[in-house]
């Protein structure tokens, strides 16, 4: 880990033997106890936010998604892809209330572009100068002074 950073290490994998009675004197920290309903019925972890809605942006539309459901348009991305937050109804497209990308065509139901196009334009926010191919250019690799003295020298 980096500097300063806090890890959990397990006995006896990251502490050298023979400090047993270190650790035990070390203090225990509280245990605090998920609440009920919190874990994931499939088992896996999402990274999808599940706190329920947000704030909806000014200028958001709705639109039918293929599976029926009701999509709040919170802004149209680059190539296609919408950022939406799902309604109440949890299924197999996502929970109830999250929030996700979707792309046109698959992700919505037909007959809407007239909805797609109105909802609210994304920020656009352009690459630094720095960050494109450097197609003719010499490697990236920086040399710090001279290379180390042969031995004998």
């Amino acid at each position: 880990g980096g500097a300063g950073e806090r890890k959990s290490m397990r006995r006896p994998h990251g502490f050298a033997p023979g400090q047993d009675h270190l650790l035990d004197a070390a203090p225990q920290a509280a245990f605090v106890p998920k609440p009920k309903g919190s874990g994931s019925s499939k088992g896996r972890k999402s990274s999808v936010q599940q706190s329920g809605p947000g704030p909806v942006p000014v200028g958001a539309v709705q639109a039918i998604t293929a599976g029926g459901r009701v999509a709040t348009i919170l802004e149209r991305k680059q190539r296609g892809w919408f950022a939406v937050e799902l309604d109440g109804n949890a299924n197999d497209e996502g929970g109830a209330g999250e929030r996700k990308s979707m792309r046109r065509p698959h992700g919505f139901a037909p007959g809407q572009d007239h909805l797609l196009d109105a909802a609210p334009q994304a920020a656009f926010v352009p690459k630094p100068k720095g960050s494109g191919s450097s197609k003719g250019r010499k490697s990236s690799v920086q040399q710090s002074g001279p290379g180390p003295v042969p031995v004998g020298a």
